[in-house]
């Protein structure tokens, strides 16, 4: 089978024989798929490795900590974490399909399909950093998580949430992405640090970062652009549209004022 060809039979459905590339999520395998081919690397998150390394600014290097990557995607944020030294690396994600990518391209790493509400229950060994890379936003019980997340850290763990924020305005119109928000609920600031304490996290801080994720959307968006003919031949036309779109909206809502980014960090209560 050609390569691409798989992944495009997993989501090109017919009508009477038309193609229906657009349906597919960017959540979904496909999804992360073409975000691995526009960033040249396996990371679904905004700013790809500048960003890991500005999220990791303070925390020394330790072969031995122990990291869990909730939300790991087809696995290159893990990879980077553990191939520059700051840990061993176990990821965890609900898309089995990704999982399995990454277990093929990045052994050095533990990769389990799961759900992060059942973390405390499946990852076995206590984490000492959690990280969640543009994850959080897309969990449908955020409550759930944390506390699952807390559950498995045990006291005195350390937690790195990097993320989406909605600066206000977003969720009033929000972009849609296969008929759900594409952002399904990016937090607000202001009631994060109550969030976390709710759920057994002491917030140690906040950093807003909307001038650098303006510049790496404006940066995604021209990477798109220039990879149009290698998306169209995995997912089509239309498909190739549906991703263009998104993430013109990201980059024209970041410019608004109505999205950002921040870097929280908090530690186990």
């Amino acid at each position: 089978m050609a390569p691409g060809a798989a992944i495009a039979q997993d989501v090109h459905e017919t009508a009477g024989g038309r193609a229906m590339a657009n349906t597919f999520s960017m959540n979904s395998y496909l999804g992360q798929k073409i975000l691995s081919l526009v960033r040249d690397g396996d990371y679904a998150h905004a700013g790809e490795e500048e960003a890991i390394e500005l999220a990791m600014a303070g925390i020394g290097k330790d072969a031995g900590r122990l990291i869990l990557d909730a939300g790991c995607g087809r696995g290159g944020t893990a990879d980077y974490l553990h191939r520059n030294g700051w840990g061993r690396v176990v990821g965890i994600d609900v898309q089995a399909e990704s999982v399995e990518a990454a277990r093929q391209t990045y052994p050095g790493c533990r990769f389990l399909v799961c759900d992060v509400v059942d973390a405390d229950r499946r990852v076995g060994e206590a984490p000492d950093l959690i990280c969640l890379f543009n994850a959080y936003y897309c969990f449908r019980d955020q409550d759930g998580a944390l506390r699952a997340l807390a559950r498995a850290a045990g006291p005195g763990a350390r937690m790195i949430l990097f993320d989406h924020v909605d600066r206000g305005g977003y969720q009033d119109a929000p972009l849609l992405d296969a008929g759900e928000p594409f952002l399904r609920n990016p937090p607000r600031l202001a009631g994060l640090p109550e969030q976390l304490a709710e759920a057994g996290w002491r917030t140690t801080g906040m950093r807003e970062i909307h001038d650098a994720y303006i510049g790496w959307y404006t940066s995604l968006v021209g990477k798109i652009e220039r990879a149009q003919d290698r998306i169209v031949g995995i997912a089509g036309r239309e498909g190739y549209d549906h991703v263009h779109a998104l993430y013109r909206g990201l980059l024209d809502a970041a410019l608004d004022g109505r999205l950002g980014a921040a870097i929280v960090t908090a530690v186990r209560a």
